[in-house]
């Protein structure tokens, strides 16, 4: 005789497994489709892959597209094991008619794109569910000079403000001028004034409900003689600080990164610096590759802690107990253009959770 299993049980099981997988079972019971929409149901699956590292690895995938084509790709981060890899397109007809389109960073399963010059997309590629956003005009101070508005493009940052269980957008404009999206409220709201001299326009890197760039301080002495800052945009607090370096001649540093739930500093030739503890400049560990690099970028840990790095555009795997690489070749994108790349981890977290209008993509 066929037995029944518990809710319970039924629940322990579709928490563990992939996205793709949950979405098919919304169709077996309205039962079923209530339970998976549900949204501690929802929080449960995505804390799961925070605690249990093999679940996190197993939903952990890498998003690409080429600058010279605005198609989507991912790739399975366990497909590192080989050093060839097939890339896969996302069906995302959205961006097909733009031509600027950047990512801006992800958190939870959602991947944050700006599509300039004002529209800003939140996607979950697992559930190809999107909430797109027209970027209002936002307030101009009539009273700075012309060449203060003129088009150096925005800066950005993506992440998630804990104490207000929201998705935050940072928008920094004119060199001086900060808005702040909710997914929440879907609202802009006006920051604190930005006071330092940027280096470049790549978006910041979350971690701890902050985003995080490298900037200078002051306005008047010429930028190259300016010492680095890592400079934090807090979203709880809705300002920005300073956090310490690991040290303080630091002219060739322009980029920081996460690596493993650490903040990284980021130099040249073969060294960079983690810090293990956040906020504690003690903490600062000096790591040193066998890989000379001009520029890197941390990507994520696999499952088997060796790092997945982008070097000199190049993706890498480095194994850090043998201190060796080796090169990862994606084919099956289309074009030859520089490869922009994002990491994110399937989740069920929606951009429309808040009860907007749901717009799916269909394959």
């Amino acid at each position: 005789m066929q037995s029944k299993l518990s809710s319970d049980i039924i629940v322990e099981i579709l928490m563990r497994l992939p996205v793709k997988s949950i979405c098919r079972f919304k169709c077996v019971c309205k039962l079923w489709c209530l339970l998976i929409s549900d949204p501690t149901f929802i929080k449960r699956h995505l804390n799961l892959a925070i605690i249990d590292k093999d679940i996190e690895h197993q939903r952990q995938k890498l998003i690409l597209r080429s600058s010279s084509t605005p198609s989507l790709y991912h790739v399975q981060c366990d497909a590192m094991t080989s050093n060839d890899v097939m890339a896969v397109k996302l069906h995302f007809p959205l961006i097909s008619s733009f031509d600027k389109v950047k990512f801006i960073g992800s958190f939870n399963g959602l991947l944050c794109i700006s599509l300039e010059p004002e529209k800003l997309v939140l996607f979950n590629p697992a559930t190809r569910e999107q909430k797109v956003k027209r970027i209002p005009n936002l307030y101009i101070d009539i009273n700075r000079s012309l060449d203060d508005r003129v088009s150096r493009p925005p800066i950005y940052g993506f992440g998630y403000d804990h104490s207000f269980d929201d998705y935050n957008v940072v928008k920094i404009m004119y060199e001086s001028i900060v808005y702040v999206y909710s997914l929440k409220t879907d609202t802009w709201r006006r920051a604190q004034r930005f006071s330092y001299r940027r280096f470049n326009s790549d978006s910041g890197v979350h971690l701890n409900g902050a985003v995080h760039w490298v900037f200078a301080r002051g306005k008047d002495s010429p930028l190259v003689s300016m010492p680095r800052l890592i400079v934090a945009f807090d979203f709880a607090e809705g300002k920005f600080r300073e956090l310490p370096r690991p040290y303080d001649d630091a002219e060739n540093v322009t980029a920081v990164g996460v690596l493993g739930g650490c903040l990284c500093w980021l130099g040249e030739q073969q060294d960079f610096w983690v810090m293990k503890e956040y906020g504690v400049k003690e903490s600062w560990t000096k790591v040193v590759i066998g890989v000379p690099f001009l520029n890197l970028r941390p990507l994520c840990f696999l499952k088997n802690d060796e790092a997945l790095l982008v070097i000199n555009e190049g993706l890498i795997v480095y194994n850090p107990r043998e201190d060796t690489h080796r090169e990862i070749v994606i084919h099956g994108i289309n074009g030859r253009g520089k490869l922009e790349i994002e990491t994110y981890v399937e989740s069920l977290v929606s951009p429309n959770v808040w009860n907007w209008e749901l717009k799916e993509i269909s394959d």
